[in-house]
């Protein structure tokens, strides 16, 4: 960054320091700006900045100034509503107004939803519009914006909703394909809007447009997406106390609660800003109150490492350098005051530990420390992989062996034979009722079209079927069946049945695992219970404390370190470092790649397992990489290969290309992200024409998660594109891969 063409850089919402996912690259910007460049970082929600500032003085040589500024630019009046609909402040000089006390959210059902159009109209009476409401899931910022009354027209407002017409007239021609959205007629009867992750990214644009100059009464929005939200309301409405944080309900916070309030009060426009407080089955009105007394969180650093950032570092530095940029990092300084006795507990409990050691066949703790978490990893992923393979594994077991003549059992036992494989869709199989009394239809014995998702149990295949016609053969053969009881087909039985081409990808895995796990010592293990099971063995309670304490003990730098040679060697194993420390030919164009994943994206690359030629299917199979945790959709593997199969083949050589990689980067202890099949047929289909409704129905996605997975395969493309000097034809598909799925809806000129 020496030649940076820069002298200051301004970074702003600063706080982002300390979030979870972004925070690591604000640590990196920091940390590699040369010094000569001036710093100006911006917030009004960090609690530590006077840390913050001498963390910056002590790694930039330089010193730092911390200005502060306590004074709101629009000052903050926070009122509460009582259900009779009177408006009352919701502090006093005494704490919480004592009247609020007496409201309690025990009083309301959870199923109670907040009187949208009853709210307006008081905000209405009491000039508190326009006003952003914070609701706590996506369908109830829809369903909110549903409830509310036609906005005013008449009198005052005449003038008002001439100019909003107009303006919106104005966008439109500029988004066009914003003239069918679903949220339309809502926005022109009511002037609110829903604004949250789920909408398109040019929906929430016209609705920041309109708010921004004031042709708005209110939007709906997600207290997750507080920090995103960047347009001001004279009041804030608050609904409850508590936010998604995608996995439980949480109260909020200091610094949550500040982001939502933080948009109350329009510079220039209002003298003062207001939150309302509004009582609920979620609501507790004193946790707000004190919130708005305290200061923010602190930050702390989320520095942690991965792939692509050794790559980089690698690029320009060796590894004792790179060590040495650890030690300068936020989360070294902030853990600089590490306590001695937490070093002589460790002897002390390792003292303890010695009378085990015959027992244990790992035969040392260093063996113990890397074994353990080993079998715990394996132990999950086991669990996980039997409960895909139980739902891939029968999927893919009826679509393949339900054939003409194949007895099976409904969900209510009762038995049928199949006349034929499953339909074409994947989704259920034509059979016969072997249930007394047999029906027939127009001279044919009735055929009923039984759903996968019914059937319990596969049987024998009978050799000859009678022809539909045929009455009393099909009497016979239900005769014959109800004399001899159904027997099932065991799962050896099953899997025997099965071509090895035929069987699930997902057993290959399982297999792999269970090797693995039964190759650790921890079998064997006297003290197996104790260590994996036991809470009250004096063993393992030494061994909680051994591991709480040792934890405490490494200092954030070694603990960076660690993980930086963790993946440094692994880098080097797979041909990317040599042994130098330098990267190699493949490493200084994975370095390239600035991606969560970028080992296994640069081995599809290394395996030519990506089309040269096709950008469509390119783009199909970027799209399963975006994803890094599971998502709604990933366990029909099964039935949508079946369906497309043109996309199933080359989607499964790309996971063959990868198994043995990932196999090694489990059995690092890696963490390996999920890659859906759905999402390479969503962007195949989006990259070959099909229109926004119809990729819409398919996928059953909101329109908002559906865009960002196309921009996020997009911004994969880009990182592909950047290899033209090494893999020119790769690189040319992949431009051009960009410019057929960036298109409207999802991005417009």
């Amino acid at each position: 960054g020496e030649d940076l063409g820069v002298d200051l850089v301004i970074l702003d919402e600063a706080h982002y320091l300390g979030d979870s996912d972004r925070g690591v690259v604000w640590e990196e910007v920091l940390i590699y700006l040369p010094q000569r460049i001036r710093i100006l970082l911006l917030s009004a929600t960090i609690r530590n900045a006077s840390q913050i500032c001498d963390w910056l003085t002590w790694l930039r040589k330089s010193p730092c100034r911390l200005v502060v500024a306590t004074q709101r630019p629009v000052p903050l009046f926070p009122l509460f509503l009582f259900p009779s609909g009177e408006l009352v402040p919701l502090s006093t000089r005494r704490g919480l107004f004592a009247p609020i006390r007496g409201v309690s959210s025990k009083g309301y059902s959870r199923r109670d939803f907040p009187d949208v159009a009853g709210l307006l109209s008081v905000l209405r009476q009491a000039n508190l519009l326009p006003a952003i409401f914070f609701l706590k899931s996506r369908a109830d910022c829809e369903k909110a914006s549903a409830l509310c009354a036609p906005a005013p027209t008449a009198g005052d407002y005449q003038r008002q909703t001439r100019v909003f017409r107009s303006r919106l007239h104005k966008l439109l021609d500029l988004y066009p394909f914003l003239s069918g959205h679903q949220h339309l007629a809502i926005l022109k009867r009511s002037r609110v809007g829903a604004h949250h992750g789920g909408q398109l990214p040019h929906w929430k644009l016209l609705l920041e447009k309109l708010m921004q100059e004031g042709l708005l009464e209110a939007i709906f929005s997600t207290s997750t997406v507080a920090a995103g939200v960047n347009f001001p309301a004279r009041t804030v409405v608050v609904l409850q106390s508590d936010r998604f944080n995608g996995r439980d309900f949480v109260d909020l916070s200091a610094t949550d609660l500040l982001q939502m309030t933080g948009r109350a009060g329009r510079r220039g426009m209002d003298e003062i800003g207001f939150v309302l407080v509004v009582p609920g089955p979620y609501q507790d009105a004193q946790l707000l109150h004190d919130l708005l007394r305290s200061p923010p969180d602190p930050i702390d650093s989320q520095i942690r490492i991965n792939f692509s950032m050794v790559l980089n570092l690698l690029l320009s530095h060796q590894p004792e350098e790179i060590r040495q940029i650890f030690s300068v990092c936020l989360a070294t300084y902030q853990n600089l005051g590490e306590h001695a006795a937490v070093s002589q507990d460790v002897e002390r409990i390792q003292r303890e530990l010695q009378e085990w050691l015959p027992e244990m066949a790992c035969g040392s703790m260093d063996t113990l420390a890397k074994v353990r978490p080993q079998y715990t990893l394996l132990r999950e992923q086991l669990r996980k992989s039997y409960r895909k393979v139980r739902q891939e594994g029968a999927a893919h077991s009826l679509q393949v062996l339900l054939e003409g003549g194949r007895l099976f059992l409904s969900r209510r036992g009762t038995p049928y034979v199949a006349l034929g494989p499953v339909t074409a869709d994947g989704s259920a199989v034509d059979a016969v009722r072997l249930h007394p009394p047999l029906r027939f239809r127009d001279g044919q014995v009735r055929v009923h079209g039984v759903r996968l998702h019914r059937i319990t149990r596969l049987g024998e295949q009978l050799p000859n079927l009678p022809d539909r016609h045929d009455r009393q053969a099909w009497e016979a053969l239900l005769t014959h069946q109800s004399q001899h009881p159904f027997q099932p087909l065991s799962q050896k039985a099953l899997q025997a049945a099965l071509k090895p081409e035929d069987q699930p990808p997902e057993l290959s895995q399982l297999g792999s695992l269970t090797f693995r796990k039964a190759s650790l010592p921890c079998a064997d293990c006297a003290l197996f219970g104790p260590c994996h099971k036991s809470d009250r063995h004096p063993f393992a309670r030494l061994l909680r404390h051994y591991f709480d304490r040792l934890q405490q003990l490494r200092t954030v730098q070694d603990q960076l370190w660690r993980s930086f040679l963790h993946h440094y060697h692994l880098l080097q194993n797979e041909g990317y470092v040599n042994p130098d420390g330098r990267l190699t030919d493949d490493g200084l164009w994975a370095s390239k790649l600035r991606l969560d994943q970028p080992l296994l994206i640069s081995e599809v690359i290394r395996q030519q397992a990506f089309p040269e030629d096709q950008p469509a299917l390119l783009a199909a199979l970027i799209a399963p990489f975006v994803f890094d945790r599971d998502r709604p959709g990933d366990s029909n593997t099964g039935g949508l290969a079946f369906r497309y199969p043109e996309l199933a083949g080359p989607f499964f050589r790309m996971m063959q290309a990868l198994q043995s990689l990932r196999q090694r980067l489990e059995e690092a202890g890696f963490e390996l992200p999920p890659l859906p099949f759905w999402a390479t047929v969503v962007l195949y289909h989006w990259a070959r024409g099909e229109n926004w409704e119809t990729l819409r129905r398919l996928t059953g996605m909101d329109e908002g998660d559906l865009a960002m997975v196309i921009l996020r395969t997009a911004d994969h493309l880009r990182q592909i594109e950047s290899l033209v000097d090494t893999h020119p034809r790769l690189a040319a598909s992949a431009r051009h891969a960009i410019t057929i799925i960036l298109r409207e809806p999802v991005l417009v000129e």
